[in-house]
């Protein structure tokens, strides 16, 4: 392999908007506050007796996708049937979602995945409402001159003219509105005839709504998409008969919505950032080398003696490595964008101070516009006390990741939790005059105590 070679390949190892490649997995359990996604959401599927409906959530970027990857690799080997689908990819149209595309996707995902002998419960349901239906698949053909598999196909046609075509999604949403109860009961009858058709050891089903938590939240008339998915709609949401996983906008979970969520569905999980430094801002080497260990067992993937050249042969020096880990803030598709960006600014190895510093500077580029006013003020005040609140300003900061908030258990067994402003905003002038300003009016601020353990 050339060396240029070698460079495409690393590059291409650190693909941000990717799950890592097959092999490359690193447990951060220790840095992010014990969250195992098998404790979390697994072993509630797995030890219960009834259906389940859990929400999951967390920063866009931070690994979610990896972790429900793992459990739907888990639940398989525990004997579930899992059906997995990233909505975003097929079925729902980000920028405009509601109730029904929701539904109609884990429509489309179950019968597609799931074969069942016999009369098919969605099938007939598809059959009964074709007249008005037909005209959203885009075609003119009957029903009944279609096979079977033509048949389970045009739910996905469904969906692909839902996504694309506004006048189509909104038509759709009109008539499964009034199709709801009949749709649910259809689902419920296939998902029922499949775990009664499912040989031994089969457990049951399990579905996996990925990607719903990038959804937007509108508000043509007043009222939220998300409150009428996640709130109104939590009855129907809940109402499948088997395992169910969605993942939700993590701005309902830094809301005061957050409590009807817990009272509709049981406390949302929520997946951490890697706590890279400590409460009183020192380096969290436990934090820091799993980082390192994220890189180089995704230099292990290319080649197994990568990683013991990590410093020197990739990397000019442990500085340079260690400065663009930190300066990630924990966050792991920030990382992979600053070791993409870096590597741009080669054209051979190690990658250099001077390529990362370009990278980290490129990063803390993107913030700028989104920092404005009081917010600087607001960034001094959190990183003085470690503290947040569900103020409007702050909220925003939060997810739009300039604040990050880390999670760990003190030594007495407590969760605790804390937060401070991403460090790539610690250099910015304004940062630091709003921070002198705030020391010079209020000298004793004071930061939650720490007891790291």
């Amino acid at each position: 392999m050339t060396e240029e070679e070698l460079i495409t390949e690393i590059y291409s190892a650190f693909e941000p908007f990717l799950p890592p490649p097959e092999g490359t997995y690193v447990n951060c359990e220790a840095v992010r506050g014990r969250w195992n996604v098998v404790r979390e959401l697994g072993n509630q599927i797995t030890r219960s007796k009834l259906p389940t409906c859990q929400l999951y959530s967390g920063h866009r970027g931070v690994g979610k996708t990896t972790e429900l990857l793992r459990l739907k690799d888990h639940l398989e080997t525990k004997h579930y049937k899992v059906v997995y689908f990233a909505a975003d990819d097929e079925d729902v149209e980000p920028q405009d979602t509601e109730y029904a595309d929701v539904l109609f996707a884990c429509t489309k995902n179950l019968v597609r995945s799931v074969p069942l002998a016999g009369t098919n419960p969605l099938i007939e349901w598809m059959r009964d409402r074709w007249q008005s239906l037909k005209e959203l698949a885009v075609t003119e053909v009957e029903f009944d001159t279609l096979s079977f598999e033509q048949q389970v196909s045009q739910f996905s046609k469904i969906t692909a003219s839902v996504r694309a075509v506004p006048d189509i999604r909104r038509e759709l949403r009109k008539r499964l509105n009034d199709s709801t109860p009949s749709l649910l009961a259809a689902l419920n009858s296939f998902i029922a005839q499949a775990r009664a058709q499912m040989p031994p050891p089969c457990k049951g089903i399990v579905i996996i709504a990925d990607n719903l938590d990038r959804i937007a939240e509108n508000k043509p008339d007043g009222r939220s998409n998300f409150d009428e998915i996640y709130l109104n709609r939590s009855e129907p949401m809940r109402g499948l008969d088997c395992h169910v996983i969605y993942t939700v906008p993590i701005q309902m979970i830094y809301s005061p919505r957050v409590t009807r969520l817990e009272d509709n569905y049981g406390k949302p999980d929520i997946l951490p950032m890697v706590m890279v430094k400590s409460l009183a801002g020192e380096v969290n080497t436990v934090g820091l080398e799993k980082l390192r260990e994220v890189i180089g067992r995704r230099l292990h993937s290319i080649d197994a003696q990568l990683p013991n050249f990590l410093v020197g042969y990739v990397f000019d020096s442990e500085a340079t490595l260690n400065r663009l880990c930190m300066m990630s803030g924990g966050h792991m598709r920030v990382l992979m964008q600053l070791l993409q960006r870096s590597i741009d600014w080669i054209d051979e190895l190690p990658i250099t101070a001077e390529a990362a510093q370009i990278a980290i500077e490129e990063q803390r580029d993107t913030y700028r516009t989104a920092l404005t006013g009081d917010r600087w003020a607001v960034l001094a005040q959190t990183h003085l006390c470690k503290r947040f609140d569900n103020e409007a300003m702050s909220l925003e900061l939060l997810l739009n990741r300039c604040l990050i908030e880390y999670r760990y258990y003190d030594q007495a067994g407590g969760l605790r939790s804390w937060c401070d402003v991403h460090p790539l905003l610690l250099g910015f002038e304004q940062f630091q005059m709003a921070l002198a300003k705030l020391k010079a009016k209020e000298p004793t601020a004071e930061p939650i105590a720490e007891d790291e353990g």
